[in-house]
């Protein structure tokens, strides 16, 4: 069995669905599951659409650019308007009513998730056509924890019900489903963290025995740099889990971070190959690699530093250090660069604004806080001399730090 996972910029139009069609039809006879994200930037789209409705402001002309979109897409595809994504329409008009109520991460969780179900009703529509295909609500096996908008995985239960209801279904016919969502013990809608598609694909992976996983993209295979920032990029023809695993931690966007870990319990392959170019053989993500590593780069925009400084001038001490930590670990923070003095701890966050006021509102109380952003993280993984020079020459430093394999320095 494999599993496929398409993205939003494989199924941004009709050309792009027919070439995914084309692409699982000459695997069905492997027994393929289809892991399709939301079309395009609608997953954009629909954060904007929860901040109008959140806010209590007129949100009609962005619903309407969204409905337009996908019907556009069906009308080009040349098949009827699915049963299916009508229904999801109409769930998603429900959901931003009355939105101001909710907290602002149910909130989110409440609607984002109808650009997935819309994607893959209208895929599985047109692939129904070539292939003998079934479309499958992820929520319904993927059972979350109610961390919304970035929800953690029952292992437990998912693997059972995936065994139980989705197994036997895939033996027989190609699966559509849905990345990046899953439902928490009551039945709300939950996300796995943006650009979570990937991990929902290993989590079928790892649970179906998957004989592979399958990322299609944009790029020929995993470069060691974004292009659209560094020229003369590499692409890496093998890498290890490992390896990957550290690249994403640094926020290399190849794949999402948690994605690694089920396929590597299983050894299963992951490769990540061209939708553009079928004929290229991507990059094949297995078992270690001791070949000589190229340095990667890594850019990270959008950065927020928060300085915690101690009241009583007392030690920046574990006791403290550890406050601080609970407080991250219950927002679900993950720290990407950090530093500490005899008074002040500093931790560099992605900048979401809801989560800095959680923080205000947490550590206020014993600590003197500053927050500085927006701010830029660059990371070089297995650096040499000459990856200095690759760096943006313009830059304010901030923060840096430099071990014997990698460097990271945060600027203005």
């Amino acid at each position: 069995m494999q599993i496929f996972k398409f993205g939003g910029a494989s199924v941004k139009d009709a050309q792009g669905v027919k070439n995914l069609a084309e692409i699982v039809s000459s695997h069905a006879a492997e027994r393929v599951v289809v892991v399709v994200s939301a079309m395009g930037k609608i997953t954009n789209k629909l954060e904007e659409l929860v901040k109008q409705a959140h806010g209590g402001k007129d949100y009609s002309k962005e619903l309407e650019w969204v409905k337009s979109y996908h019907r556009g897409v069906i009308k080009e595809l040349g098949i009827e308007l699915p049963e299916r994504y009508i229904g999801f329409e109409k769930s998603l008009e429900s959901a931003l009513k009355d939105l101001s109520e909710c907290e602002p991460m149910l909130a989110y969780d409440k609607v984002v998730p109808h650009g997935e179900l819309m994607s893959t009703s209208i895929v599985e529509a047109y692939l129904s056509s070539k292939v003998n295909s079934v479309w499958y609500d992820a929520r319904s096996v993927i059972r979350t924890d109610q961390y919304f908008t970035e929800a953690n995985v029952d292992w437990v239960v998912t693997e059972k019900q995936i065994i139980q209801n989705l197994k036997p279904i895939a033996e027989e016919s190609v699966v559509v489903t849905q990345g990046f969502i899953g439902s928490d013990l009551e039945g709300n809608s939950t996300t796995l963290g943006r650009e979570g598609s990937d991990y929902t694909g290993a989590i079928l992976a790892y649970c179906l025995n998957a004989d592979g996983f399958t990322v299609w993209k944009d790029v020929p295979g995993i470069l060691n740099a974004d292009p659209r920032i560094l020229d003369g990029t590499e692409q890496y023809e093998k890498l290890s889990y490992r390896e990957v695993t550290e690249m994403t931690y640094y926020g290399a966007q190849v794949i999402h971070p948690k994605t690694l870990k089920p396929i590597a319990q299983k050894s299963i392959p992951l490769i990540v190959r061209s939708f553009l170019d079928k004929g290229k053989p991507g990059t094949t993500i297995a078992s270690e690699n001791t070949t000589k590593m190229i340095p990667c780069f890594i850019f990270k925009g959008n950065q927020l530093l928060v300085t915690a400084q101690v009241k009583d001038h007392s030690f920046m001490d574990e006791k403290k250090l550890g406050l601080i930590l609970q407080v991250l670990d219950l927002l679900n923070i993950k720290i990407n660069l950090m530093q500490n003095s005899a008074l002040t701890f500093s931790f560099c966050i992605d900048n979401k604004e809801f989560k800095s006021k959680r923080i205000k509102e947490l550590l206020n109380r014993d600590f003197i806080l500053s927050f500085d952003s927006p701010l830029n993280l660059a990371t070089i993984k297995n650096y040499t001399p000459d990856a200095f020079n690759k760096l943006p020459w313009n830059r304010s430093v901030i923060m840096e730090q430099k071990t014997s394999n990698n460097y990271q320095v945060l600027y203005r």
